[in-house]
């Protein structure tokens, strides 16, 4: 069915603080897996092996200066930051679902928008963030859950990590 999950509305808190009315834009972070051709010598032709997953990063941005958010650039003591974005998408039955993300990790940029003589109202403070964690819900299912420091990576309800934990006893 065409037009079966229209993105309508979101919002985003940072380190459980909400910031409805004051997000500008957010990124998702990309999810690629690092791969390795592999070719034994009866093979015709490589074949891709997965060796893991690249660096996941989101960006977020907030409309003006956000000075509870600027001092959470860097390494924290004891704790990392965490972003979370509630977004509702509709059908064309009007029925809505929540969509709910989670995304754990390190602030490592915060760039601020040009100030000059004309119109400030769409400046922004965009922040970077390199991630330790991120997971997905929708309507209460976990569709990806990645943690790399746990072994985790969940997609569809599939641990492709399970047995690899498994076998070296971190489980």
């Amino acid at each position: 069915m065409a037009a079966n999950n229209i993105l309508k509305r979101w919002s985003a808190w940072v380190d459980g603080i909400g910031k409805a009315g004051n997000v500008k834009s957010y990124i998702p972070p990309t999810l690629s897996i690092v791969t390795k051709d592999f070719q034994s010598g009866d093979m015709d032709m490589p074949v891709p092996i997965d060796v893991g997953m690249e660096a996941m990063e989101t960006s977020l941005s907030l409309f003006g200066l956000d000075p509870l958010v600027l001092p959470l650039f860097g390494l924290k003591a004891g704790s990392r930051t965490t972003i979370s974005v509630r977004s509702t998408y509709q059908d064309m039955s009007a029925r809505e679902t929540e969509l709910v993300e989670v995304l754990t990790g390190l602030i490592t940029k915060i760039e601020r928008d040009e100030m000059n003589t004309g119109d400030q109202s769409e400046n922004a403070m965009k922040m970077t963030m390199r991630l330790h964690y991120y997971k997905v819900a929708q309507a209460g299912v976990v569709l990806v859950e990645i943690d790399p420091v746990n072994h985790i990576r969940k997609l569809g309800g599939i641990d492709a990590l399970e047995s690899i934990r498994a076998a070296l006893q971190l489980s």
